[in-house]
């Protein structure tokens, strides 16, 4: 369509008395990208004939034209990739009842593209290395209005240039063009006869600016360097991952020359993964690299030869998974069946029309998006598949699952009956997620296009064919993003089936330890390290989870209970930390805590006629010191009570016990906890336009909830198995240095991201969620180690209050209710709004 035609369509020249004002502003601190806000304010005439057509439903045609008029260039089909809107314009009728109605459209988006524009409103923002610019496009319908006020704010530290000349500033960077015609009415101006037309018209607005380098960095995050550096860090932090679990496996090789079958199969299971761990990485990064190159040399990404290249990475990725699960052949047979649809598309696009012409126009069908949507789905299920039978082979063979109940003795059976129809489910729901999500996206970016013409229609076929093949590859990548879980699978095997009862705990032997810190470093950090929209620093972060965790544990073993000497034989207290201590413990415990009853009692002269003697009692609570030993009577030391000591021995007999009750406990107060912080990261805010655009947003609500729990659990099973080597006399005290250890690193991150300008506003909720959680854990535990008792107690009130006492219980009750309230606070003042896009998420 051509301007004079668009011109005649939107009647411009009865837009001649319409009076328009904008704005754009950059904002460049605290947050990855540079976020662009625009506002358009016209106030149409009621002389305009498609005035009232703005009153219409916005899917009305009318409106679609009339809206076009005034905030796009001209009518047509137009696509605005990175506008983001949080509604439609306002459209009010005119408060002196002339007729006229009054639009204002509001919109913004973010600088994270390399040189390619960047539309928002009536505003073009392009990126460049060391230069930015700002270009006002006025709609052609609106050039001869009346601008009374253009306002450009770059942000600091302000424009280097600007076309034409400002007429004033505001602020510390802002630059305003006011319309001649206003200006002759300020005070001290030329009185004007008339409105000069020709001097109000839209002046063609330009700005340059010099944004710091972290926004200039952040902003070429899609150049072939950056995408390959931040390829490089998933690769090296997949790399650090492998060369832990292959170090510990060496260990325990070291430990023991013979070891056990359990031992042998789940140590070769850590390498096989550890291995193929290398592998997923390698093949879900290397073809986004090839992806940027072809680019680079400006070849282009054809349709056809991008489906070979993105579906062979994906089998590929697929056979390494099912390389490792080795399942039963009725799986194979699946896998096979599914790695059919995406082989045959591949190797015959043109059967599809999946094949476009090099020199002429591609226009998809039904029959093409049908087949590439059958291909990403069976690659989707595919890799589901082999994701689940990993697991469960590394499960099952680790003893981490209960045995069958239907034959007693054996180990559980994965059945492809129930986890076919489950993967099918989980497919379709993903999928159906996927076409709402591209939907609704390609409405928003085409909402003001001429849905009757047919490149329309043409358009949108091509827009859902071409983003299907992508979702191959993309889906993979979120899938295989899942696999940090699985790594977490692998080393509690090696952990449960390595482990040595009479240990106090895993920090007593090398290769114990060493997986131990490697689990809290993989399955329990903070997911930082990414800076400026590149994961270079994260195998860095990986190692520094490493130290955090040991510094924060093992320096102050020697302040555990555990720890302490016995009077006389100066032996510590863990080296009788058997079964049988336990139990006598408790009992003595239990005689403790009612000797103190009594003297309390005695206290307040609440028994009858014949009282005990205190000095009877307090010869009870003395001889309670008392504990037998090989080499003959010895005693605990004074500072630690019997109650101390059976509570730092924890709820079970082992440290893998006292870990896995542990985590079981944990769920309790973990999973609100994962709904807050999948909430702030994911819904609040920002955050829920960017997760309603991405295209695996839908389903990543329900990951990222299960990857916030597998955090929250797997810290609480560390804080579980080092129970018996962490300082404190009671549970909450213990959570303090595992919640230490976790927040090191955060802070360590939030130092960089103050470097890089970046926001770290929800980093204090999550260190606050790990503490709440950790910290009701303990207390959990404390209960679990007397749970014997509970049918003593009309309530488990009663029983916790005889534990702790009052003193100790009123604190524990004023510390959790501090906790509650600074994770409010922090939700209501200090969680961060303001969200940043994935580079997926822009064209």
């Amino acid at each position: 369509m051509t301007s004079s035609a668009s011109t005649d369509e939107c009647r411009s020249a009865y837009l001649a008395k319409a009076r328009v004002s904008t704005w754009v502003r950059l904002e460049h601190r605290v947050r990855t990208y540079s976020t662009v806000s625009s506002e358009l304010r016209i106030e149409v005439p009621a002389e305009w004939p498609l005035a009232k057509d703005l009153l219409l439903s916005e899917e009305s045609r009318p409106y679609i034209l009339a809206m076009s008029c005034l905030t796009r260039p001209e009518p047509g089909q137009h696509r605005r990739w990175a506008e983001v809107r949080d509604a439609l314009p306002t459209v009010t009728s005119a408060a002196n009842g002339n007729g006229g109605v009054t639009v204002i459209d509001r919109t913004h988006s973010w600088v994270n593209v390399y040189r390619n524009p960047i539309d928002v409103g009536v505003w073009r923002i392009r990126s460049g290395a060391e230069r930015w610019s700002i270009q006002l496009l006025a709609p052609s319908a609106l050039k001869n209005s009346r601008w009374d006020e253009i306002s450009v704010d770059p942000g600091e530290p302000g424009a280097d240039s600007a076309t034409p000349r400002p007429d004033r500033g505001s602020g510390t960077s802002e630059l305003v063009w006011l319309s001649p015609t206003l200006e002759k009415k300020k005070p001290g101006g030329e009185n004007a006869a008339a409105r000069n037309p020709a001097r109000d018209m839209a002046p063609d607005v330009r700005v340059s600016l010099k944004p710091s380098w972290q926004r200039s960095l952040a902003a070429q995050s899609d150049r072939l360097i950056a995408v390959g550096l931040d390829r490089a860090g998933t690769l090296l932090a997949t790399a650090v991952t492998t060369t832990l679990l292959l170090y510990s496996a060496r260990l325990y090789r070291r430990r023991s020359a013979s070891p056990a079958p359990d031992q042998q199969r789940t140590l070769a299971n850590l390498v096989a993964w550890a291995v193929a761990l290398m592998g997923l990485a390698a093949l879900t990064t290397t073809d986004d690299v090839i992806n940027r190159y072809v680019e680079r040399r400006g070849e282009g990404l054809w349709q056809d030869v991008q489906i070979v290249r993105s579906h062979a990475f994906a089998l590929g990725a697929a056979a390494v998974l099912f390389g490792v699960a080795r399942p039963a052949r009725r799986f194979w047979v699946t896998a096979v069946l599914l790695a059919v649809p995406p082989v045959v598309v591949a190797a015959q696009p043109q059967w599809f029309g999946l094949y476009p012409s090099r020199y002429a126009p591609y226009e998809a069908s039904e029959v093409a998006l049908g087949a590439q949507g059958l291909a990403s789905g069976c690659v989707l299920a595919l890799t589901t598949l082999g994701l689940v039978t990993a697991t469960w082979r590394l499960a099952t063979e680790g003893g981490l699952l209960p045995l069958s109940r239907r034959f007693p003795g054996n180990t559980r059976v994965l059945r492809l009956r129930f986890i076919g129809p489950v993967t099918a489910v989980w497919t379709v729901a993903v999928a159906a997620c996927w076409a709402i999500t591209r939907e609704s996206y390609w409405q928003q970016s085409s909402w003001l296009s001429d849905q009757a013409a047919v490149v329309y229609g043409t358009d949108h076929w091509n827009d859902l064919v071409w983003w299907a093949m992508w979702s191959v590859a993309n889906g993979q990548d979120w899938l295989a993003g899942l696999a940090w879980m699985i790594t977490g699978v692998a080393i509690l095997a090696v952990l449960r089936a390595w482990r040595s009862s009479p240990q106090v705990s895993p920090l007593d032997d090398p290769a114990d330890r060493f997986l131990l810190l490697a689990f809290f470093a993989i399955m329990v950090s903070f997911p930082g390290g990414n800076y400026l929209d590149s994961g270079i620093g994260v195998g860095l972060f990986l190692l520094l989870n490493v130290l955090a965790v040991f510094w924060a544990t093992a320096p102050f073993s020697g302040r555990s209970i555990l720890a302490q000497a016995f009077e006389r034989s100066g032996r510590p207290l863990g080296a009788s930390a058997s079964a049988a201590a336990r139990t006598t413990l408790l009992d003595k415990a239990r005689t403790y805590r009612e000797i103190h009853a009594e003297l309390r009692r005695l206290d307040q002269g609440l028994f009858g006629d014949v009282p005990p003697k205190r000095s009877v009692l307090e010869q009870q609570l003395n001889d309670l010191h008392d504990w037998p030993v090989a080499g003959g009577p010895d005693r605990l030391p004074a500072k630690v009570s019997v109650v101390d000591g059976a509570l730092a021995l924890g709820p079970r007999d082992t440290w893998w016990a006292n870990g896995s009750r542990a985590a079981r406990l944990a769920l309790v107060p973990a999973v609100p906890a994962s709904v807050l912080l999948t909430w702030a990261w994911r819904i609040k805010g920002q955050a829920w336009q960017l997760t309603l655009r991405d295209e695996w947003g839908l389903p990543t609500l329900a990951t990222a909830f299960v990857e916030w729990l597998a955090i929250l659990v797997s810290a609480a099973f560390v804080l579980g198995a080092l129970w018996r080597h962490l300082p404190g006399q009671r549970g909450a005290a213990k959570a303090l240095p595992v919640a230490v250890a976790f927040s090191l690193p955060i802070g360590v991150d939030a130092l960089v991201l103050q470097f890089t300008n970046e926001s770290t506003g929800n980093f204090a909720l999550v260190a606050s969620a790990m503490l709440f959680v950790l910290t009701v854990t303990g207390i959990a535990l404390d209960f679990d180690t007397f749970r014997g008792e509970r049918r003593y107690w009309q309530s488990r009130l009663g029983l916790l209050l005889s534990i702790y006492q009052m003193r100790y219980y009123s604190l524990q009750v004023a510390y959790l209710i501090a906790q509650i309230i600074a994770m409010i606070a922090i939700w209501e003042f200090f969680a961060d709004t303001v969200a940043a896009p994935k580079l997926s998420e822009s064209r």
